[in-house]
């Protein structure tokens, strides 16, 4: 099976039937359910997904609303992507997988874990959203039509690039297939358009530990949308949490070697935690 093949799955979530678009790879051992942030797609993990040293099963979702998933009819809450990605989980009966979250994709891992531990073996959380509120983020007006409009325009080379150099990432470092899959998650992300405020939780790190689900952190320290300083004191000493030292908020992207590295030490050390 092709990482980067598009496949789909049915799901019904709150009596409404979403068609939800995931890549992926059989493997040995606890699967890795990737999940990615606002403004991007199951695309984002691809180059990491070929780079992994590791046999586990890997797969990538695209949320309700974002790359090639379902948009629902309705706006979508925090409690919508969890019940989402619990019920893609027992639909592809996924034994106990890993949940790998970036950015937003982080806060949505984090909450099924919380809702459902005994379905999760644990959660590597990087640059992840839910610490704090973000800073500098999108904010989209109560026009969806301007907002989607304002996200096509911003994903033009030009913008574009001032964006990802904001984010922590080198726009001439990035090959034409990376932009390429930037571009694409950044365009489809149609439940961005009308989401309003930016989802929010109260003490992450709290309920994570209260539910004793196995955690790692990874975060760039040069991340400027969730503060270095304020994701450690978050954390508190709860879970282990490493750094990036030249990591912007696109972690996955910034330094790719040592990412991986660290995402693979974090699967190894959350499988021996069982």
């Amino acid at each position: 099976m092709e990482i980067d093949a598009e496949q789909f799955t049915n799901l019904v979530v709150k009596g409404e039937r979403l068609r939800i678009a995931y890549s992926g790879r059989p493997g040995t051992g606890r699967p890795l359910l990737f999940i990615h942030g606002m403004g991007s797609s199951r695309k984002a993990f691809f180059p990491q997904l070929h780079a992994l040293h590791l046999a586990n099963p890997l797969y990538a979702l695209d949320l309700p609303g974002f790359g090639a998933s379902t948009l629902p009819r309705v706006r979508q809450q925090l409690p919508d992507f969890v019940l989402a990605v619990l019920g893609f989980i027992e639909t592809l009966r996924l034994e106990r997988p890993i949940l790998v979250g970036h950015s937003f994709g982080g806060l949505v891992a984090a909450e099924s874990a919380i809702s459902a531990p005994a379905r999760i073996t644990g959660t590597v959380l990087a640059a992840s959203a839910g610490w704090c509120a973000p800073e500098g983020a999108f904010e989209p007006t109560r026009w969806v039509w301007i907002n989607r409009l304002g996200i096509w325009l911003t994903s033009s080379n030009g913008v574009g690039d001032r964006i990802l150099a904001g984010l922590g990432v080198d726009p001439k470092c990035l090959t034409m297939e990376d932009r390429q899959r930037l571009r694409y998650g950044w365009r489809r992300a149609r439940e961005m358009a009308r989401m309003g405020r930016f989802y929010h939780t109260e003490r992450m790190a709290e309920r994570l530990q209260a539910a004793r689900v196995p955690t790692v952190v990874i975060a760039g320290r040069r991340d400027t949308l969730f503060p270095l300083p304020k994701v450690i004191e978050a954390v508190g000493g709860r879970f282990p949490l490493w750094v990036i030292e030249q990591g912007g908020h696109l972690v996955l992207d910034q330094d790719r070697a040592r990412f991986l590295d660290l995402l693979e030490r974090a699967v190894i050390e959350i499988q021996g935690a069982q």
